[in-house]
């Protein structure tokens, strides 16, 4: 069909382009030299306004209106390219070009004072730039529109359908069961072995090669991807052939192995997406939703139980002897599964986890609807982090600082964390339907098996399914929070 072939050519065209600038990023958090930051902006604002004006062209629009009613002949790979482009197209014409490129400017701007502000540990330094990316960030709700609060708008651009009225619900249904668990968890825990928490430093060299050979045990694929330092872990595509993760290295902290873990099921995603979709919009994960529920079940459900520790604690031991020769299996996997609530989101516990995100999620909320101000975040941020976790802040770089993500201006971002999380819990108990067997293929190292499952199920179809209907097709049923609050009640590890 002539027509498709044009919309398909397009769509390998815009791939190729959001690729490019995708490089263009990941360069900008790992190489990029200090001084060329004003440059980088400048690209960045350019070739995002390619980007728009290819995917807002009126002709790519008459080629989607060629397209309207045309289904039932099609593969449901067609239907689904149809599907994926003109939901970007409608989204993306709805924002002005100009509007396009000064967030794409400013964005890039803020980042490295995100960076030398949160070195600093003064908000103040970024609180001008946070003002101004607030301020778009409402504009661009307002140009996407919204039925009930402009929050939505910005939701659905990382979870399809997601609203805020949603987002209340469910936190407020989590928050009845996480903070009373919470509580409880603290006061039945046993002490944990003191060794644990002041370990002699880890050399930064031994720890890349340690989560270089955790990544390749999972399944990464070196030849077809790269891990770097960062000061934010992320994961990225620039290709179906090159998937790219990053880390941050802490001399006297656990971080790096559960960053290596989470960012490697998020690349082990991509990396196993069905040939048939590269140079597509369909050969990435269908939703952060769906995506996180990935890195959270490779770095939390597998990658902190005792089982899978069984056989990877001697490899830890063996790359860092001085460290861990003296401790337990038992009391390594208690250090690692203790219910301790604190004040960084990246290495909280399975139960305070969520909290952290809930406290974003507010915030967010009203800077978007303007009943809070940039200026309000410090104070509130720590107010809020006494009132649901008992943390007392310390700093504006453990506080208000700490996430990427408001210097990206990816408000609506954060609650995926949470899908994420009650969707790893809801797949892994199909999977155990499926194995019979799963304590013992994770004791035994069977990682193969367990990634094999989830490409079948998961992976191999990119963003073929919208994620509900994945999450359909997988589970059975819709997001479903009870299999998350049985999953932390019933965890063997928290009595360790």
């Amino acid at each position: 069909m002539k027509i498709l072939n044009k919309l398909q050519s397009r769509a390998t065209e815009l791939t190729n382009l959001n690729n490019i600038l995708a490089l263009l990023q990941w360069d900008q958090e790992v190489m990029l030299p200090v001084g060329a930051s004003d440059g980088r902006a400048s690209q960045f604002s350019v070739l995002s306004t390619i980007i728009h004006q290819k995917i807002t062209d009126p002709l790519l629009g008459e080629i989607l209106q060629d397209l309207n009613g045309v289904g039932e002949e099609l593969s449901a790979a067609d239907q689904a390219l149809i599907r994926v482009v003109r939901r970007e197209y409608e989204k993306n014409t709805k924002l002005p070009e100009k509007f396009v490129a000064d967030f794409a400017r400013l964005t890039s701007e803020a980042l490295p004072v995100w960076v030398r502000a949160r070195k600093q540990n003064d908000f103040a330094i970024f609180l001008p730039l946070l003002d101004e990316v607030i301020s778009m960030s409402r504009q661009k709700a307002d140009f996407l529109g919204y039925n009930d609060h402009p929050y939505d708008a910005l939701l659905d651009l990382y979870e399809e359908g997601l609203t805020t009225a949603v987002l209340d619900i469910l936190f407020g249904s989590l928050q009845k069961d996480l903070s009373p668990m919470l509580q409880r968890r603290i006061s039945q825990q046993k002490s944990i072995a003191a060794k644990l928490e002041k370990l002699p430093p880890m050399e930064q060299g031994v720890q890349v090669r340690f989560t270089e050979r955790l990544l390749a045990e999972i399944g990464y694929d070196f030849s077809r991807g790269r891990q770097d330092i960062s000061a934010h872990p992320f994961t990225t595509s620039l290709g179906h052939n090159d998937r790219r993760v990053t880390n941050r290295f802490n001399p006297d902290s656990l971080e790096f192995i559960f960053s290596a873990l989470h960012e490697g099921g998020h690349a082990l995603y991509e990396q196993n997406i069905g040939s048939a979709y590269s140079d597509s919009p369909l050969d990435e994960g269908v939703s952060l939703g769906i995506h996180e529920s990935q890195s959270r079940l490779w770095e939390n459900v597998i990658g902190r139980s005792h089982l899978f520790w069984q056989t990877y604690y001697p490899l830890l031991q063996e790359f860092f002897p001085h460290q861990f020769k003296n401790i337990s299996l038992d009391d390594f996997v208690g250090y690692i599964n203790r219910v301790d609530p604190g004040m960084i989101r990246v290495e909280a516990d399975e139960v305070s986890y969520n909290l952290h995100v809930l406290i974003r999620f507010e915030l967010e909320k009203g800077l978007i609807d303007g009943t809070i101000t940039a200026a309000d975040l410090p104070g509130l941020w720590n107010e809020k982090y006494n009132n649901y976790l008992g943390v007392t802040v310390d700093s504006d770089a453990n506080g208000v600082l700490q996430d990427i993500h408001w210097a990206h201006g990816s408000f609506g971002y954060f609650p995926t964390y949470t899908i994420g999380n009650l969707a790893a819990a809801q797949i892994w108990h199909r999977y155990c339907l499926n194995d019979t067997d799963c304590r013992q293929t994770l004791q035994q190292g069977k990682l193969a098996k367990i990634r094999k499952w989830l490409t079948d199920n998961i992976y191999c179809h990119g963003a073929l399914y919208p994620p509900a209907e994945l999450l359909r097709r997988v589970c059975g049923e819709e997001l479903n929070s009870s299999y998350f609050i049985e999953y932390l009640k019933n965890k063997p590890e928290f009595s360790l």
